[in-house]
């Protein structure tokens, strides 16, 4: 099942605008190389637990 989400969230609670590509792969646009650690995603306003596989694909847990 596809989710629209709004961000994602790091371990450090910085919020990170992304988006998924058409293979569901997470893209964060930024000008730095930079590490993101994921461990949340904000969908419609609501702050749910996420991760991203080892696939690159951003996994969030609704229930």
């Amino acid at each position: 099942m596809a989710v629209e989400f709004d961000a994602v969230i790091d371990h450090d609670g910085v919020v990170w605008q992304a988006f998924t590509d058409d293979n569901g792969v997470l893209v964060i646009d930024v000008a730095a190389d930079v590490i993101v650690y994921v461990n949340r995603a904000i969908v419609g306003g609501l702050v749910y637990p996420a991760w991203v596989d080892d696939y690159g694909r951003l996994v969030i847990e609704l229930d």
